[in-house]
């Protein structure tokens, strides 16, 4: 911290009597004043916002809702994917699916859930002492992560049954998605791991930051256009992150949506919980969205903007989004 220095020359009541070089120079002084008081000026024109602030590179998204689909209230929403399911027999038949995991002890399962109606073509449960986690789909195989267990359960996609466990690196598995390669996944922390999806060995990992700062609580994860997307847990705000960096590229705020389906709902068993699911239909250039136990599935469109947002404006964005400051 720097301070302050005054000087030690003793003030005289005459102006003549001070040494030479502690005289006041008239010319330096009438400089001096109005530079002084636009200094002052600016300070005052910044602390009102006047001012033209710095630019931060992070972007910022709204949402608009496309369409509306039912979903199980009874979902505790831990992972969601994706796909498009069609007989080898009828190759022009093909059906949307989600791939859903589920969470809370005794109640975890593995499904295959329709889109459009909701309804769960098949399920099958995880034993009672597990917590499922996020979900992904790598080959055809079913990927689901459990909560402090350090457990990955394996399922052939086209029989549940045949499903097999192995220990991974986790402790507390989070969420899941995958760029073609790697099992990608978090763990509540700010740090994301890339594991082999043969053995589940940790490969790398990147520390996810907004502006140096760290994001933690990473929650459900989806690979979208070559950017990894995270829910942070607990706030209405994605996250788009570089999956070389783990810089924030730009933030999607649901503000809003959890509250307005709260308000359109009816009283249900399980009370309306956190955001907390992302799927995206690469062919179709859908996004959905949902939450835990929520009884709406949400089709939405994301639009950027601001492409680049204000510190003022990035700090809120940050504090909203539960950014470590």
């Amino acid at each position: 911290m720097s301070r302050s220095r005054t000087s030690n020359a003793k003030k005289s009541a005459d102006p003549k009597a001070l040494p030479v070089e502690t005289k006041p120079n008239r010319r330096y002084m009438s400089l001096f004043i109005p530079c002084l008081l636009g200094v002052l000026l600016l300070i005052a024109w910044v602390s009102t916002g006047k001012a033209e602030p710095r630019i931060v590179t992070s972007s910022l998204s709204n949402y608009s809702i496309v369409q509306t689909y039912p979903h199980d209230p009874n979902a505790f929403t831990q992972g969601l994917e994706f796909d498009q399911v069609c007989d080898s027999a009828s190759p022009a038949s093909c059906q949307d699916v989600f791939w859903e995991s589920t969470g809370l002890y005794g109640q975890s399962t593995v499904r295959e859930v329709d889109v459009v109606s909701g309804s769960v073509l098949r399920q099958q449960a995880l034993p009672a002492s597990d917590f499922g986690e996020g979900l992904v789909k790598f080959g055809s195989r079913l990927f689901q992560l459990t909560w402090l267990s350090g457990k990955t359960y394996f399922y052939d996609v086209d029989n549940f049954a045949n499903s097999t466990m192995q220990y991974d690196p986790l402790t507390d598995g989070w969420g899941a998605t995958t760029d073609g390669r790697y099992i990608i996944v978090s763990d509540g922390s700010a740090n994301i791991s890339f594991l082999d999806p043969n053995t589940l060995q940790k490969v790398k990992s990147i520390a996810v930051n907004d502006n140096g700062k760290a994001v933690p609580m990473l929650n459900e994860l989806e690979y979208i256009n070559n950017e990894i997307w995270a829910n942070i847990w607990m706030t209405e705000c994605i996250a788009k992150i570089d999956p070389l960096s783990g810089k924030v590229r730009g933030w999607v705020l649901f503000t809003g949506l959890r509250q307005q389906l709260l308000a359109e709902s009816p009283a249900q068993p399980l009370p309306i919980d956190v955001l907390n699911g992302i799927a995206y239909d690469n062919a179709g250039k859908r996004l959905f969205i949902t939450g835990k136990c929520w009884p709406k599935m949400y089709e939405v469109k994301t639009e950027v903007t601001k492409l680049q947002i204000s510190p003022v404006e990035h700090l809120q964005v940050q504090q909203m989004c539960g950014v470590t400051l």
